[in-house]
């Protein structure tokens, strides 16, 4: 995490999106690891609990503070040793409401873009998109809006999108 206070939660029609990549609380973690395996989300407790050290968002329910949803980021290297983030979104299924899903994107995008500058840090972020619905037209129109461009298919056969961060300025390109 970059130096100084994380970035204040954004409040969402009852939700609340927390900025917590590289920060997440124990008692955090153990929160997210029991709402994806009771949403069956990853079926894995040990699967679950290493994808807990990716999270770079929660969705909370601000009156109750519950996570309802998790943005996470693993961070890997590309063929020419440059890191990129590759992003997951899950929304617990009594909670998917239009536009928390682009909500989420944008606070994460926020913090990684936050951390832009940082020699080493992410220069782009990918998301393999896994549900059809966000491949038709509308969907990829609400990604376009956040900056994302397609750029091929997964293993699976899903779009494939990347999003540019803030250049770096110890590397001249892209």
């Amino acid at each position: 995490m970059a130096a100084g206070n994380p970035p204040a939660p954004a409040k969402l029609d009852g939700y609340a999106v927390r900025w917590v990549f590289g920060q997440l609380a124990p008692h955090r973690r153990q929160a997210v690891v029991a709402f994806w395996l009771r949403e069956r989300a990853i079926a894995s407790p040990d699967e679950a609990w290493r994808r807990a050290w990716e999270v770079a968002c929660v969705l909370e329910d601000a009156l109750s503070g519950d996570v309802v949803g998790v943005c996470t980021v693993a961070i890997g290297f590309d063929d020419t040793q440059r890191s990129y983030g590759y992003v997951r979104i899950y929304i617990g299924k009594a909670h998917r409401h239009p536009g928390l899903g682009v909500r989420m994107m944008r606070r994460m995008i926020r913090g990684f873009e936050a951390l832009a500058t940082e020699p080493g840090a992410p220069r782009r972020l990918i998301a393999g998109i896994e549900n059809r619905k966000i491949e038709r037209r509308g969907g990829m129109r609400l990604l376009a809006g956040l900056g994302f461009v397609s750029i091929g298919k997964t293993a699976e056969g899903g779009e494939l999108v990347e999003r540019t961060l803030t250049s770096h300025p110890d590397r001249s390109t892209l």
